[in-house]
This record gives structure tokens, sequence and C-alpha cells, in this order.
């Protein structure tokens, strides 16, 4: 793998681990245009097919965070519209919000 190669995926794994999806995938496609410019040799494609598979399993753990977030933001709105803590007669009620420990990938 030549430096520039190197340095593009660094680029690219700091642009999924720092959270900016638009950096990463101009850093995807530009690495694209560059292999299939140059073409990759046999030893390239075995030295990147692992960082490669790195970067997919790091932006799959970056989309599952997103949606977890986005989940448990809607339930938080969802339980901010029903604070309510007494019904029209008077009884009461409670809305659970169950939310899984955050967690840093």
């Amino acid at each position: 793998m030549t430096r520039q190669q190197a340095r593009q995926m660094a680029t690219i794994r700091a642009a999924i681990l720092s959270g900016n999806p638009t950096a990463a995938l101009a850093g995807i496609e530009d690495f694209a245009r560059q292999a299939a410019r140059h073409g990759l040799d046999d030893a390239t494609r075995a030295e990147i097919h692992p960082q490669m598979a790195q970067l997919r399993r790091l932006a799959e753990a970056s989309l599952q965070g997103a949606r977890q977030a986005a989940e448990e933001v809607r339930a938080i709105i969802r339980a901010a519209r029903s604070l309510q803590t007494y019904d029209e007669i008077g009884r009461r009620t409670a809305t659970t919000v169950v939310a899984s420990a955050p967690q840093r990938f």
C-alpha cells in the first residue's frame, strides 16, 4: 500500500470516528477514483481488504448508534407529550421510558 493510500484510509477512518459522514463519503469516493485510475495489485488488495472491513464495521456501528439515539429522542418526545400525571377524572398515570445505557464505539 502506498503512503497516499494509507493516508486516505486514515482520513476515512478519522471521519467515521468523528461522526462526519460527508467527509467519510468524500474520502471513500476519492479512494475509489484513485484505485480505478491506477488499479490495485494483489498485494495491495490483500492489505486493504481487512482495513476496508474495519471501516465497514465502524460505519455500521455508527449507523446503529445514530438510529438508537434517534429512537431515544423519539421516546423522550413521546414521554414529554404524556407527562400529565393525572388524567381528566383524577386518576394518576405514569409513563415509563426504557432506554439502554449509552455506548461508545
